[in-house]
């Protein structure tokens, strides 16, 4: 049931600020799996889950606006009746029973697609989470309620601080209210399928990259390379006979992308939580699409590469081969269940940005703000803003 909870958000925020509090931000916990349990049980929580509902939806001018509690499920039926979709196709992780929400329901917020800033397969050509936030209305470290961004395009006074929430964990405030631009949904889609090693698959997709196709995702595993197109029927039929690959028959076609974008892949479900000695973790690295594929040291069986070549997934149990792996090729990586790492020269503006926002630390995050990691590289200027996508 839709419900404006902002005046108990700004109270529940004006009383851990006086009383030094920490608050965890909690929605639905579809990406409790992501959080480290030590840190992100250290203080009180903040459930905004209540704070749902639709405040207003433009189809004509392709904006939607909700409260952060908002259900993917209720603002995605919302949009595929007008034939639109949001563009980043966030995931839909699924929490477990230990959540405290399961249900057809519990598979995310709109807050918490913009906190993480996860983007789907198609993120390298429908664009970011970030890229699609036009506007934003929080309650900061202070119990203050800020207004940024607008609900047009074309609203470019000031800094951008509606798209800093993006992959901002909660760093800088509780997320209210949402304004984000959504898409057509595509006419017509297919996935083509190549049987090819992880080096032909990668050589595969630069050379892809550079011609005028309606690609909108990529996935090698295992030795199959999955390309999905989608657009106008004219240009996937035109891409389909160009590319001349295998047709993943239609109603696969569609649980292929959702199984991989959800993370119910078999290869994320190799995983054993809560972490023991000789588990492998999963690991999430950002890397120039061209960069180097691991060499012996990991089993092809424990890669799994995205967005023709800039996202792979490791499963591996060795911290220092991946950290170094990721380092060589002037990368970022990040493992599932444990503190975001973030180089000195990113933390460094974070830590002013989180200053400005929540003076007393409130609200507790997975990223490490307050110390360098020297387990971790620094990226290369170009990936750095990829990290929370």
């Amino acid at each position: 049931m839709a419900a404006d909870l902002s005046a108990q958000m700004i109270s529940s925020v004006k009383d851990a600020y006086a009383s030094g509090q920490s608050l965890v931000i909690s929605g639905q916990g579809s990406k409790g799996a992501w959080l480290p349990d030590a840190e992100m049980s250290a203080g009180g929580t903040l459930d905004v889950t209540g704070h749902s509902g639709i405040q207003a939806y433009q189809p004509e001018e392709l904006v939607i606006t909700a409260r952060a509690g908002t259900s993917l499920e209720e603002i995605n039926a919302m949009l595929a009746a007008e034939g639109q979709m949001l563009a980043c196709d966030p995931p839909r992780f699924q929490p477990t029973q230990a959540d405290g929400v399961v249900g057809d329901n519990a598979s995310g917020t709109l807050g918490g697609v913009v906190a993480t800033g996860l983007s789907g397969p198609g993120r390298p050509w429908s664009g970011a989470v970030r890229d699609a936030i036009l506007g934003v209305e929080l309650v900061n470290g202070k119990g203050e309620y800020l207004k940024f961004g607008g609900q047009v395009m074309k609203n470019v006074a000031g800094y951008d601080v509606s798209r800093l929430q993006a992959g901002a964990w909660g760093n800088l405030g509780v997320l209210a209210s949402i304004s984000i631009r959504v898409h057509p949904t595509w006419q017509d889609q297919c996935t083509l399928v190549f049987q090819l090693s992880a080096e032909q698959a990668q050589q595969k997709c630069l050379l892809l990259a550079q011609q005028n196709l309606p690609l909108q995702g990529t996935c090698w595993q295992d030795g199959v390379l999955s390309l999905r197109l989608g657009g106008h029927a004219s240009g996937v039929a035109g891409a389909k006979l160009a590319l001349s690959g295998q047709v993943m028959q239609g109603g696969t076609d569609l649980e292929f992308w959702a199984n991989l974008r959800d993370h119910k892949a078999d290869f994320f479900q190799q995983e054993l939580f809560p972490q023991t000695p000789g588990t492998k973790k999963i690991w999430r690295l950002v890397v120039p699409s061209a960069a180097p594929l691991p060499g012996n040291w990991l089993s092809a069986d424990d890669l799994l590469i995205e967005w023709g070549g800039g996202l792979r997934w490791l499963r591996h149990d060795d911290d220092a081969a991946v950290v170094a792996y990721a380092k060589s090729v002037g990368g970022w990586c990040w493992a599932k269940g444990e503190q975001m790492p973030i180089d000195v020269v990113q933390a460094r503006y974070m830590n002013e940005l989180k200053r400005a926002f929540d003076p007393k630390n409130i609200f507790l995050s997975p990223m490490v703000l307050n110390q360098s990691l020297h387990t971790n590289p620094q990226p290369n200027p170009q990936e750095r803003q990829q990290h929370a996508d």
